[in-house]
């Protein structure tokens, strides 16, 4: 064993006997997840911000910044969204629609963003057209999914039967030629969201797709390779965002499969030279 590694080796196991393994593994996770840039989830500091202030000027001023929030919960992004169009002068030219399929959800999204320019829709987005059980962990919870977590079965009353449509379905109906950003946060069904884009992302009227992924991945039995397997041919570059950019990759790799959650986005090969770019940690062979 090279000295490094043997010097490391051994001051774990000094630290685990001293400070105990569960305080050594919960700083040696968090100087990781840091390392990564797998930072905690707030909008204001994980890039999201800048990502939408950055979109805002993709489109030149008098043309149409199309923006999907799927996922919208009580309409924080989408409040977000507005403010940086708002400060950028392009209000006007914002076209921003917001899907929340819980009822009390919708409810509080549509009092927090009622008479401002918003398309409102009370319906999940997938793969399919028709309806599905939303589970819901609380009125108003960001957690609330269409997959349930095994093993914590929720009682008939944490149920509701939701609306389904998927994105070229919408699209089609909404006369959407061109989307500047799609962004993503539906609790583990981020894939499926965007196989039911899978004709506007093969024809690239999608610019940039954000879509959030955790360990709610676990439960849709869905892996990040898959996003990449649906991506990558179609002539998207995937990425995570970051504070300090997209941490573009060359493909998918088994490091990245960490279910520790993120936002990732996939663009189009435009749209990612237009982006400041982070380098990987990871060499490239």
């Amino acid at each position: 064993m090279p000295t490094f590694r043997w010097a490391a080796a051994a001051g774990t196991d000094l630290a685990c006997k001293i400070a105990g393994r569960r305080r050594v593994v919960r700083a040696a996770r968090f100087v990781l997840r840091r390392a990564c840039l797998d930072l905690p989830n707030d909008m204001r500091t994980n890039g999201e911000c800048w990502l939408q202030a950055r979109i805002v000027g993709l489109a030149p001023p008098g043309q149409a910044i199309r923006v999907i929030d799927v996922g919208a919960n009580v309409g924080r992004w989408s409040a977000a969204m507005l403010a940086a169009a708002r400060q950028a002068g392009r209000l006007d030219d914002l076209d921003l629609h917001a899907f929340e399929p819980a009822s009390y959800t919708f409810a509080r999204l549509s009092e927090g963003l009622g008479g401002q320019s918003v398309t409102m829709r009370r319906t999940a987005l997938g793969e399919h057209l028709g309806s599905a059980t939303l589970h819901v962990v609380a009125p108003g919870a960001g957690r609330n999914s269409l997959h349930e977590t095994p093993g914590r079965p929720a009682p008939a009353a944490s149920t509701e039967e939701v609306a389904t449509t998927t994105l070229d379905t919408y699209a089609g109906g909404a006369g959407l030629d061109r989307i500047t950003l799609v962004k993503i946060d539906t609790e583990g069904h981020d894939l499926a969201v965007l196989r039911g884009a899978r004709r506007l992302l093969a024809e690239q009227r999608i610019m940039i797709a954000q879509f959030e992924y955790n360990h709610r991945w676990i439960d849709a039995r869905s892996f990040l390779r898959d996003a990449f397997d649906l991506l990558e041919p179609l002539g998207y570059r995937l990425g995570k965002l970051t504070p300090h950019g997209v941490e573009f990759y060359p493909g998918w790799d088994a490091d990245l499969e960490t279910f520790v959650e993120g936002n990732y986005v996939a663009c189009t090969r435009q749209a990612a030279g237009t982006l400041p770019a982070v380098a990987w940690w990871k060499p490239i062979v």
